[in-house]
């Protein structure tokens, strides 16, 4: 007998969704375009004064061409949470070496705080974050904003205040990182750290690696904005020691800094994205206001 079934829900929930707006322009270096995605929270009945904080989130790739499409569900699950999300594509080190990829990221910073009526953005709240490669990247930018280091002509008219930063399995010591073995099953010519820097041997470029390293620019005098650490302790490609010896110097200095190791996590993938780390940076953005 066939199985038939009829029920009455009543099911209350927010409405809040969201836009998916692709490959949005915010450069063009003589041709070589680089775009944002961007995840917009959107309700039927959104006020047009309805803002809402910004995360621009900047994927890892070793530096070099980045998968901007790969992990979009994931990047959503920031925008279902009320968070104006951006996913950065910054120029890679095989077109332009460091610090070209923190002058993308502080460009599209502007780009989009000089927009953020149209995407709904709250600019007193925005922030900056990455895994990886990219929360180098993320970690470079924010340290050095305020400093005026790194800087770039872009939308130079537009005032731009990072309130946060969140890094997942960053190398942040980019000497530590070039003298560490290779993870297993990579190649031996694989060196994005000799190509970040757009040099031979990074062990001969000791000021230049330094220049590229979180920890020149965190001092008691430095103005930082508060930091959000994540690094797997299983960690093979970018060793846990990164985030330790950074949260210790943050810790140092008197900075408002928070680290989570994640027992048995390795390099990014999906426990990066669960519940419970999402609800922790969800936290960390909606409590931060200038």
């Amino acid at each position: 007998m066939a199985n038939q079934q009829y029920q009455k829900l009543k099911i209350e929930c927010d409405d809040l969704e969201w836009l998916y707006v692709p490959d949005e322009v915010y450069a063009d270096y003589d041709g070589c375009k680089r775009c944002l995605q961007l995840f917009i929270p959107y309700r039927q009945n959104l006020a047009a004064e309805e803002t809402f904080p910004l995360v621009l989130f900047i994927p890892g790739s070793a530096w070099y061409r980045q998968e901007v499409y790969n992990s979009l569900p994931a990047y959503s699950r920031l925008a279902e949470r009320g968070i104006v999300t951006a996913i950065l594509q910054f120029r890679e080190s095989m077109i332009a070496p460091f610090p070209a990829q923190v002058e993308d990221a502080k460009a599209a910073l502007r780009f989009l705080a000089a927009r953020a009526e149209d995407y709904h953005i709250d600019t007193e709240r925005i922030f900056i974050a990455g895994n990886s490669s990219g929360g180098h990247i993320a970690l470079m930018t924010a340290f050095t904003e305020s400093q005026g280091i790194f800087d770039t002509p872009l939308y130079q008219e537009t005032p731009c205040r990072i309130k946060g930063v969140i890094a997942q399995s960053a190398p942040s010591n980019i000497m530590k990182c070039a003298k560490e073995p290779l993870p297993p099953g990579f190649p031996e010519n694989f060196r994005p750290t000799r190509d970040l820097l757009g040099v031979k041997e990074v062990l001969e470029s000791p000021e230049l690696a330094e220049a590229a390293s979180c920890g020149k620019y965190i001092s008691q005098a430095a103005e930082l904005p508060p930091v959000l650490l994540f690094h797997g302790i299983d960690d093979v490609q970018v060793s846990v020691e990164h985030s330790r010896e950074l949260f210790a110097l943050l810790k140092g200095a008197g900075k408002d800094a928070a680290y989570y190791e994640i027992e048995g996590g390795g390099h990014g993938g999906a426990v990066f994205w669960t519940d419970r780390i999402l609800d922790i940076m969800e936290t960390f953005i909606k409590e931060r206001r200038l």
